[in-house]
């Protein structure tokens, strides 16, 4: 019998980044665009600053695409349900649900008794994976979840050049920090350790970098008169 599997799974990178924080989803206060007069001249030349918003435009859009698969997932199960068969034998506890060819040939090979049913069992999961690839092809769900992945791979490449250029303000290290929170926790406020620490850590160079700004407008105005 074929070893090949017939399952269709979430991706783990889709399931990790629906309950992640969603910080660099929205506009960042410690960042000021660099087309707004508030923009300060280090936050403008920090190269960081730059590579941040690069990155944020990708996290957006590997969010946008991770909920689309999701909700295309769930209604796919919906309709057609996981592909699976259930099958009880003499000498087993309880009926086990087999998702995979692979899982089937493991159930014949530890009762024996299951061979006879070998031959329906397998043409029922293969009819069964047929309905949901069909209905696949209509909804469009494995095309978004290729696209997500895509996506995230891109996601991770310019944060890990964020995270490799250095940082000449504060607001650059709290840019950095920013994406390193969205990206490595694995749900909004978490508590866990280190996550309370960077937070805290993040809101002291946020409130710093807008009191440099603050100070930066202040002498800019008394220049000014």
């Amino acid at each position: 019998m074929a070893d090949s599997e017939t399952s269709t799974t979430s991706s783990a990178v889709s399931r990790r980044r629906m309950i992640s924080t969603t910080f660099a989803a929205s506009t960042a206060p410690f960042l000021p665009s660099a087309t707004t007069p508030q923009a300060t001249a280090n936050t403008v030349i920090d190269p960081t600053i730059r590579a941040w918003r690069e990155w944020q435009s990708a996290h957006r859009k590997t969010l946008a695409l991770c909920r689309k698969q999701q909700c295309l997932e769930t209604k796919l199960q919906r309709i057609i349900g996981i592909p699976h068969v259930c099958v009880r034998v003499d000498g087993m506890r309880e009926p086990v649900r087999i998702t995979s060819l692979r899982a089937l040939d493991e159930v014949i090979e530890t009762y024996a008794a299951a061979a006879t049913l070998g031959d329906e069992l397998m043409s029922k999961l293969c009819a069964h994976q047929k309905r949901w690839e069909e209905a696949d092809r209509r909804l469009g769900y494995s095309v978004a979840l290729q696209q997500e992945e895509l996506a995230a791979n891109q996601e991770q490449q310019l944060a890990e050049a964020l995270w490799a250029t250095p940082s000449s303000s504060l607001a650059g290290i709290a840019a950095k920090l920013d994406a390193l929170i969205a990206m490595g926790q694995w749900k909004e406020d978490c508590e866990e350790l280190p996550w309370p620490q960077i937070r805290s850590a993040l809101a002291d160079l946020r409130r710093l970098s807008r009191n440099g700004a603050d100070r930066n407008k202040s002498q800019a105005a008394e220049r000014e008169l």
